[in-house]
């Protein structure tokens, strides 16, 4: 929403009039007096835009307390800086902890972190990479693509051609980008200048938010259907039944990015009518399986049924997914 701030025009001298500046767009830009402003006469418009050199910030720089913490804790707090732009994260622990070969992948898994130095009770972490620089879109697209990889090769799954572990190291690589969009999207939220050197605006960086939080959603279902399929001993007609409906929600997915790169409204329309007939095949799925062998006392049997309902369960949230990324295109002007 744009605000209409009315300002009164004051005579200054003969040849010139002025006008106060709000003091809010004055602090979002960091101005100070004598600083330069370019104005750009539009006929009935004024643009004014800052035009002092971006200053280089100072760089940022945390201590986190390892010690006497749950891996859970810490990975949050290492994973919150990061977002948060520190440049330099300290993590202090106790000598001989066995923590520490999981505390240093934490800090691999987040994109342009790096380890400048390790003692037996200090690790310290830099940040290497320039994120004014990365282009969102581009996080975006490698993102989406290793996705689609993932989306086919969990499919393969039930084909009998099941390779997880390559399943599971393209998860990580997703989840490094989307914790390195979020760093970015973050910064240029921040910085209307930065934002404008990315050729972005407010609710660019909001939908690019939402798209990249669900290929990250997305991307982790997939993980999980292959870990499910791996661990279960299913008949043929259920596979070929999962196969069918996961390459219908792919298909849905493949066309829900093309809409999204495109701006094409009638593709995420379409999207958004077919989901209920793409998760009421899953839940028939399950209906049927469980009609089958929802009695049976057989411990494997059961362990299958949980493995069905657990895939049923991963595709249907994949499909929802897919339905929200239609609903974010709807609302491109």
């Amino acid at each position: 929403m744009v605000n209409i701030d009315v300002r009164k025009l004051i005579s200054f001298g003969k040849g010139s009039y002025i006008i106060s500046m709000p003091k809010s767009w004055v602090d979002k830009n960091n101005l100070k007096k004598g600083d330069l402003i370019s104005v750009s006469d539009d006929g009935f418009e004024l643009i004014l835009s800052a035009n002092q050199q971006e200053e280089k910030p100072d760089a940022r720089e945390i201590e986190i307390d390892a010690i006497g913490k749950k891996l859970e804790l810490l990975k949050a707090e290492i994973v919150s800086s990061y977002l948060n732009g520190y440049d330099t994260i300290n993590i202090v622990f106790e000598q001989n902890n066995r923590e520490v070969p999981k505390i240093k992948d934490i800090i691999r898994n987040l994109s342009g972190l790096e380890i400048m130095e390790q003692t037996s009770t200090r690790i310290m972490a830099k940040n290497l990479i320039n994120i004014n620089e990365i282009s969102i879109s581009n996080i975006i697209r490698r993102m989406d693509i290793i996705t689609r990889a993932m989306m086919e090769d969990s499919i393969f799954c039930y084909r009998g051609q099941c390779n997880y572990d390559s399943i599971h190291n393209r998860d990580i690589d997703v989840n490094r980008l989307y914790f390195l969009g979020c760093r970015v999207i973050k910064n240029a939220m921040k910085n209307p200048r930065i934002a404008k050197s990315l050729g972005t605006e407010p609710w660019s960086l909001h939908s690019d938010t939402l798209i990249i939080l669900r290929l990250e959603k997305i991307a982790d279902r997939q993980k999980r259907i292959a870990r499910y399929l791996c661990t279960a001993n299913l008949d043929r007609e259920t596979l070929a039944e999962l196969d069918k409906a996961h390459t219908d929600i792919s298909e849905s997915y493949n066309e829900i990015m093309k809409a999204y790169y495109s701006r094409d409204k009638e593709i995420a329309f379409q999207i958004e009518v077919t989901n209920k007939e793409r998760t009421a095949a899953c839940s028939k799925i399950l209906e049927r399986y469980t009609q089958m062998h929802g009695m049976s006392k057989n411990k494997a049997a059961n362990s299958n049924l949980v493995a069905v309902a657990k895939i049923i369960e991963n595709l249907k949230a994949t499909a929802a997914e897919i339905r929200n990324q239609a609903r974010t295109v709807l609302c491109y002007e």
